[in-house]
C-alpha cells in the first residue's frame, strides 16, 4: 500500500491536509455511492445554466465522494456494509464513520485498491467492479481543484471549474 505522505506532491497536496480531519454528513448518494465530508462548512451555490436558478448546499474543505467501485466498511475488522447491501445497512454504516477522525490514506495500485483509515476502528475499502484499469473510484474536491483516482492506481488532478479529460492520468508510483 501506498501512504498518502508518499504520493507525487500534486496529489499530496490535496489529500494530507484531510489527515486528522472529522468525517461529517457521510451519507449514501445515488445507487451505492457514498459521500464524506471534512473540514469547515461552507455554503455553495451553484448556477445551473441549463435553467433559470440556483441550488445551494453546505459542503467541507473536502469532499470525497466514492463511486464506480466496489466498497466495504468495517469496524475493529467486522463488515458494518459494502456496497451491495440494502440502503438501511449502507446507513448505519455510513453512520458509524459519522464523527470520526481520518487517520490515513492507502492505495494499492497493483490492485487498485484504497483504504481510508479512521481513528475509532473503522475503515473504508475500495477496489474495482471488474477488470477495468481506467474505472474512475473516488475522488476528492476542495474549492479549488478535483483529484481523481482510478482502478489502475493513477490520479488525474484539475482546477475545480476545469474540465476533466482522461487522456491525464497519472501514476501514483
Amino acid at each position: 500500500m501506498l501512504p498518502s505522505a508518499n504520493w507525487p506532491a500534486p496529489a499530496n497536496a490535496v489529500v494530507s491536509p484531510m489527515i486528522g480531519k472529522t468525517a461529517w454528513n457521510v451519507a449514501k448518494g445515488h445507487g451505492s455511492f457514498l459521500t464524506l465530508e471534512f473540514g469547515p462548512p461552507s455554503l455553495v451555490a451553484i448556477k445551473h445554466p441549463s435553467r433559470d436558478s440556483r441550488s445551494a448546499h453546505v459542503r467541507g474543505a473536502w469532499g470525497l465522494w466514492i463511486y464506480c467501485c466496489h466498497w466495504k466498511i468495517t469496524h475493529a475488522g467486522a463488515q458494518l456494509a459494502w456496497s451491495e447491501d440494502d440502503a438501511a445497512t449502507i446507513d448505519r454504516a455510513a453512520a458509524a464513520l459519522n464523527g470520526q477522525q481520518l487517520t490515513a490514506i492507502a492505495v494499492d495500485p497493483g490492485y487498485g485498491r484504497t483504504k481510508f483509515d479512521f481513528d475509532l476502528e473503522c475503515a473504508l475499502e475500495t477496489w474495482p467492479y471488474g477488470d477495468d484499469p481506467d474505472g474512475e473510484q473516488w475522488s476528492v474536491s476542495t474549492r479549488e481543484a478535483v483529484l481523481r483516482i482510478n482502478a489502475a492506481g493513477r490520479y488525474e488532478i484539475a482546477a475545480i471549474d476545469a474540465p476533466l479529460s482522461d487522456d491525464s492520468w497519472l501514476p501514483l508510483v
